[in-house]
């Protein structure tokens, strides 16, 4: 039988501590009813005009270190166009080809990037799969900031990937910059 070798790479998306998005004043807050945190910047109205928030850059940076990333000196926004029911503007503002941060670790693991974005909404279903389907929209999270952390391929069994995830959280949480709540969707991974 011929025999597989893992080879894994994870990318987790961290909320950052912030009170108020990452580009317009809403508030971040937890729990508030639908589409309750929203403006006509996160809603990606016409003629509304993004201004960044400078804690979230400073968390971000906060992060990068304590990950032992090297900072770029300069990081470029892009859009990244996609066609999500939850992302109201059609596209996410976010950083790929120059990246905040690169070449860090956690132990052993490498982190190639790290980089800002801002997140989508959140799709509710409700009604599967016994009666009438909705599927409902709740725009409180979109544009509120994260910090993407994408390791190397260098994971290659469950266990290391608990172990860096596991270490991963623990120095969000203690730095402050993440209260890494997966339940809350605080704290997520692919």
């Amino acid at each position: 039988m011929i025999k597989y070798e893992a080879v894994i790479g994870l990318e987790c998306h961290a909320q950052l501590l912030t009170h108020s998005k990452l580009f317009c004043s809403c508030s971040t807050r937890f729990g508030a009813p639908p589409n309750m945190n929203t403006c006509p910047v996160c809603l990606g109205y016409p003629g509304a005009l993004p201004v960044l928030n400078r804690v979230a850059i400073a968390m971000a940076v906060k992060a990068a270190l304590g990950l032992n990333c090297r900072i770029n000196a300069k990081s470029q926004w892009s859009r990244k166009n996609y066609f999500y029911p939850d992302l109201p503007k059609g596209y996410q503002i976010s950083q790929y080809d120059r990246p905040l941060a690169e070449h860090g670790n956690v132990g052993r693991i490498r982190v190639q990037r790290i980089h800002v974005e801002e997140d989508a909404g959140k799709s509710l279903h409700e009604g599967f799969p016994d009666s009438d389907k909705y599927t409902y929209l709740d725009f409180n999270r979109t544009g509120v900031p994260l910090v993407e952390i994408v390791s190397e391929p260098d994971i290659r069994n469950s266990e290391e990937a608990h172990e860096y995830l596991s270490r991963l959280k623990e120095i969000l949480e203690y730095l402050e910059v993440c209260d890494g709540n997966m339940e809350e969707g605080s704290l997520r991974c692919d």
